[in-house]
This record gives C-alpha cells, sequence and structure tokens, in this order.
C-alpha cells in the first residue's frame, strides 16, 4: 500500500520532471541530470516509490524504468501550478513595490534611477517606469554591484545578489524578498 504523499520536496520534483522527460535512464544519469549524488537519488527514488508517485520496473538485468503513477503525475501538477501562482505573486509584488518606490523618490526629486537587477526583471522595470510615465526619469541597469559606481548615491535592487559590505545598506532599497511573497515598501 502507498504511502500518502505529502508535499513533494524540491529535489524530488526535480528528479519527478526528469523521470516524466525520459522514463528509461539510469539513476547516474538522473543523479546527473538533476545534480544530486548517486546514493541520494537512490535514496529519493525508493522515497518516490514508497509514496506511490513512480513505478520501478525491471526490464532486464541492466536496464530499468521508472514511470509516473497516477498519482506522481497529480503531484507534479500540484507542484507545478503552485510554482506558478508563486512565480506571478512575486512578480506582482515586485510591481506594486517599483511603483511605490519609484513614485516616492519621483516626487522627492529624483529623476536618475539605478538598478542592480537580473536580466528578467529589468524588462519589467522597464515597461513600469514606462507606465507610469514619469517625466524626466532614466535608468541604468547594472547586473551586479560591482558594475555600479561609487558616484551613485542609491541604488534599487532586485537580485538574489546581496550588496558589499562597502555597499552602506542607506545606499540601497531592495525591491523584492525572495523568501518572502508578502515583503511590500
Amino acid at each position: 500500500m502507498p504511502v500518502p504523499s505529502q508535499h513533494l520536496a524540491e529535489k524530488e520534483f526535480l528528479l519527478i520532471q526528469e523521470i516524466s522527460r525520459r522514463p528509461l535512464r539510469t539513476q547516474r544519469d538522473l543523479s546527473q541530470s538533476v545534480g544530486l549524488s548517486l546514493g541520494m537519488t537512490n535514496l529519493l527514488i525508493k522515497r518516490l516509490s514508497r509514496k506511490g508517485l513512480i513505478k520501478i520496473t525491471q526490464l532486464d538485468w541492466k536496464r530499468t524504468q521508472y514511470l509516473l503513477t497516477l498519482q506522481g503525475v497529480l503531484e507534479k501538477t500540484k507542484k507545478s501550478y503552485n510554482y506558478t501562482l508563486y512565480t506571478i505573486r512575486l512578480f506582482r509584488q515586485i510591481e506594486e513595490n517599483i511603483a511605490s518606490v519609484l513614485r516616492r523618490e519621483h516626487k522627492n526629486g529624483r529623476r536618475s534611477f539605478h538598478l542592480v537587477a537580473q536580466d528578467e526583471l529589468q524588462e519589467l522595470l522597464s515597461e513600469k517606469v514606462s507606465d507610469l510615465a514619469l517625466e524626466e526619469t532614466t535608468l541604468t541597469f547594472y547586473r551586479a554591484f560591482a558594475e555600479v559606481p561609487a558616484s551613485v548615491d542609491h541604488v534599487l535592487t532586485a537580485t538574489l545578489e546581496s550588496p558589499p559590505p562597502s555597499f552602506p545598506p542607506e545606499r540601497c532599497t531592495s525591491l523584492v524578498d525572495f523568501n518572502n511573497i508578502d515583503f511590500r515598501l
């Protein structure tokens, strides 16, 4: 009798994704694709089987087939759905924070904004500035704090990178907290 599954852990989810793509793979191939040790991959495969999420079939002495069960497909779908919702909420939160900070800073006289952000967020920020129609506003993007000139007095951040110790906290405003989806400025 399968063990009732709780929520899929991230590593289990990655493994299920790989199994669903190509069921006739060795554990070694799976471990390399997911970036886990062979022992951890073996442990997770056994756990997924006990949970009833995958079925293991020995085709011959050398080949094993891993198939997602209906329950496995459902769990994968739930995890994907929840990840999509999380991503949408994160982008809405980022948009709200961007608008709030840009309006406040623009109202206080700032016309030049410097931003350290991942490429995907740069486009979002450019669109938001355009939507807000803030007059005489310029945006300068940097991929990393190391690129920010010392003369810049204030930096907006939307990245997982932490500011270096030489960067005083009062010089930065984080637009997103990746660990707290409800973070608001």
